[in-house]
């Protein structure tokens, strides 16, 4: 017997995956044929920042929305979904803090020469 919703919280979770993925690609795309090139480091930081904001938002309507099929497996399997919930926060918070180091550290946005 499965737990009833699961296919919507999988789709859902794809969904908060896939698009500030897809948000990122064609950013990308943007910057890489862009004829300003003095303004790619800006875009770059604009665009990470912008698809943080969203996989953040996405992830919590998320919790919120499916919070009866995560507790309906929770109540199945807790130490399974504990083990599960505290990995994924952890790699979303490690994943997040890597590109905040990485490229929107604030002395980024005031340097004004290129940087790689």
């Amino acid at each position: 017997m499965g737990i009833v919703g699961i296919d919507g919280l999988i789709e859902d979770i794809c969904v908060s995956f896939g698009l500030p993925i897809l948000f990122l690609c064609l950013a990308l795309a943007n910057i890489k044929f862009s004829s300003r090139r003095k303004f790619n480091g800006l875009k770059m930081r604009l665009s990470l920042t912008f698809a943080i904001t969203l996989f953040a938002y996405l992830i919590c309507t998320l919790m919120f929305q499916d919070r009866a099929v995560l507790e309906a497996i929770s109540h199945r399997n807790p130490v399974f979904y504990l083990l599960v919930y505290s990995v994924a926060g952890v790699l979303i918070f490690v994943s997040i803090g890597a590109l905040a180091y990485w490229k929107l550290r604030p002395e980024l946005w005031r340097r004004n020469h290129h940087e790689d």
